[in-house]
């Protein structure tokens, strides 16, 4: 057997070779003009035979195609690449954690984010607890960022400048005896930020809670957060195992959103976030 013979056979064998048929697909999505045949053995570092060997078959799948001798996607490759952004698109790519964590809690779960002016939370999704007592808002309703747990768990995680400018904007309104007053709210932050979770029991309303977990994109920033929320008896009464079910709910999500860092982030997070949300601009 020729040496290229032997190493277009070890391209096809083991694990190597779906590592090889990934390079070829991440090389030909950053060239949508293609890439030839001896470019796509230089950059895999293999034979032209090997290459070639992969091609055929990629090309049999509908995975590849040849243009003018160059090699571009194939329309497989394209509807698998659409299926994979709709399965990530926010929030639906959140739903199937929130079902679960209202199956295990029978309470409403709620998901937040930021509204556009970053003084409120807005639910982007619901799903509201069939309990006759149980706490109901509806998609797109909005709330104070200082006296809900969801707001607070995102609050924690932003660069210092943004919770400053918000401290300074925000006029702190007492909606209850337990709602929290602007140096309560920054007190929290450190723990918030150690232990990932946080318990804002009749800050808005009297005998409602919510218990809320921060999630993080592949950047590293914050973008939204879980809530379980019910009514304040019955919320405390489990709190320790609600807060470790909102905590591993807001952990998988961050994780389908392309966090992969810790969780929760290092207490240098928001100087992190910082530099981040600056190299996104």
């Amino acid at each position: 057997m020729s040496n290229n013979a032997r190493t277009t056979e070890r391209a096809f064998s083991g694990p190597r070779s779906a590592l090889r048929v990934m390079d070829i697909l991440q090389a030909l999505a950053a060239e949508p003009e293609g890439l030839t045949l001896a470019k796509l053995s230089d950059r895999l570092k293999l034979p032209k035979t090997s290459v070639f060997s992969l091609m055929r078959a990629l090309e049999g799948g509908g995975y590849a195609r040849s243009d003018n001798g160059h090699y571009i996607l194939g329309d497989q490759a394209i509807k698998l690449g659409a299926s994979l952004a709709q399965a990530r698109s926010f929030p639906k790519c959140a739903r199937p954690v929130l079902e679960r964590l209202a199956r295990e809690t029978e309470e409403t779960i709620l998901l937040g984010v930021l509204s556009e002016e970053g003084h409120e939370i807005s639910y982007v999704d619901v799903i509201e607890s069939e309990k006759p007592l149980r706490f109901a808002v509806r998609i797109g309703n909005r709330r104070p960022l200082y006296c809900t747990a969801a707001g607070k768990a995102m609050l924690a995680f932003l660069p210092e400048n943004v919770q400053t400018a918000y401290l300074t904007q925000t006029k702190f309104v007492k909606f209850t005896d337990d709602t929290s007053s602007k140096e309560e709210l920054v007190a929290m932050f450190p723990e918030i930020r150690h232990r990932g979770v946080v318990v804002d029991a009749n800050g808005i309303i009297d005998g409602a809670t919510g218990i809320a977990s921060p999630c993080f994109d592949e950047a590293g920033l914050v973008s939204c957060s879980v809530t379980i929320a019910g009514p304040t008896a019955r919320l405390l009464l489990a709190r320790e195992h609600i807060e470790r079910l909102t905590f591993k709910a807001a952990e998988q999500i961050s994780q389908i959103l392309g966090y992969r860092g810790p969780y929760p982030p290092a207490e240098d997070s928001a100087e992190r976030a910082d530099t981040g949300k600056r190299r996104k601009k």
